[in-house]
């Protein structure tokens, strides 16, 4: 094991990114959408298998969109920023303890404590109201004047996105289009097209589990998580050159021991998380990530033991932008406005001193060969290489 220091080895990260343009490659992304597959084969550095079903995607193809993808200077969000992100279909009842459903009363309380909060730079919804894109917009620019993270898909919300684009600035829409491990999300297309060739800028966001949907080792759970990001920043900038795209690869750990649920709470989430966003850095694109949250179902001391952590190693070493940091609980399945103002408190008080003792795990040289063995088969709660990392891996 290595000391923490480690985390700016610049040969580590470049050993991560040349290992995702590989998984591109080699390995490919299933893909099922003819439209798809022809704005990739169409530029001569991609090819379709039609045994495995996955576009493959050449090194020079990848290459040549991050040329033309905005750096990160140019976008509006500066580095060292935490923010809300993240959607609860649940919020907590900090007085009865329970589970409720979200209200707009809710939205515009989490939207008005941002706007005052110092500590907190940029925002998503928080909480999830379904079928109201266009009014959950509508409430959070009327209560946040900070910089927004919004989901578009269906017509109505991509028009008020555009409108809000155009008028305020400072917007970004939220896409999820891949499903891990490398499967193409075939119902976001549409919409995710329809957003890029407007020009809107836009996330591309990707959550492997290690031991679930991602190999069980640091550095490949990452080659996994950055290749997938990869693959929609360059489908982004092929359709659009030059359109804004921020890389929200989420590296994330399954808890064996709590039937593989995601564990938040980890000191190995943040520095996952972290590391993503220095392989970002090297690329000069921006980035956003998850951290600082926890493994609590209900706002406790443990909870703020694990957002303490978060903090000091996002204060010690920088980052770009971090999401989920303030209101949300364990697997992000509920949302605590109690919890958003007393963590906002902690984020103010924590410094980079507070950071705990932790190694950092070297890197993995079978990472890419069980990327490969899996492929789009989630396969890894069975992999020899989860059973033998297991109790070795993300131990902190």
């Amino acid at each position: 094991m290595e000391p923490i220091t480690e985390i700016y080895d610049e040969a580590y990260l470049k050993r991560i990114h040349g290992d995702a343009l590989r998984v591109l490659e080699e390995v490919g992304v299933k893909c099922v959408s003819m439209e798809i597959r022809k704005i990739f084969e169409d530029t001569g550095l991609a090819a379709y298998d039609d045994t495995t079903g996955h576009i493959h995607i050449l090194k020079p193809l990848v290459e040549q969109t991050l040329a033309t993808a905005p750096k990160r200077d140019r976008y509006w969000i500066p580095d060292d920023a935490f923010g809300v992100g993240g959607t609860a279909p649940f919020v907590y009842d900090d007085q009865k303890g329970e589970l409720i459903p979200p209200t707009f009363e809710h939205v515009a309380k989490i939207a008005s404590i941002v706007d005052k909060a110092d500590e907190v730079a940029f925002m998503a919804r928080g909480v999830l109201i379904r079928n109201e894109e266009a009014k959950v917009m509508d409430t959070l620019i009327e209560h946040c004047r900070k910089p927004l993270y919004v989901a578009a898909v269906t017509e109505e919300g991509i028009a008020r996105a555009e409108e809000i684009h155009h008028q305020r600035g400072g917007l970004t829409i939220q896409f999820s289009i891949i499903n891990s491990p490398l499967n193409i999300i075939e119902s976001m297309m549409d919409p995710f097209l329809a957003c890029v060739r407007k020009g809107l800028p836009i996330y591309v966001s990707t959550m492997p589990m290690a031991g679930l949907s991602g190999p069980y080792s640091m550095s490949g759970l990452l080659t996994l998580t950055h290749a997938e990001g990869l693959f929609g920043i360059t489908l982004a900038q092929l359709v659009n050159p030059g359109i804004t795209v921020v890389h929200a690869g989420l590296p994330s750990i399954a808890n064996i021991q709590k039937n593989y649920a995601v564990d938040l709470g980890l000191i190995s989430h943040n520095i996952a998380n972290l590391l993503m966003e220095k392989v970002n850095k090297l690329l000069d694109i921006p980035s956003i990530q998850t951290a600082c949250t926890t493994s609590q179902a209900k706002p406790n001391q443990l909870a703020e033991e694990e957002a303490i952590e978060g903090f000091a190693i996002m204060k010690k070493y920088g980052f770009h932008q971090m999401r989920h940091c303030f209101g949300f609980l364990s697997e992000l399945i509920s949302f605590s406005i109690d919890k958003l103002q007393r963590h906002v408190a902690l984020c103010r008080e924590t410094g980079p001193e507070d950071i705990p003792d932790f190694e950092s795990e070297p890197y993995d040289p079978e990472g890419y060969d069980v990327i490969k063995r899996n492929g789009s088969q989630a396969n890894y709660m069975r992999d020899d290489h989860t059973l033998k990392n297991t109790g070795k891996a993300f131990l902190h």
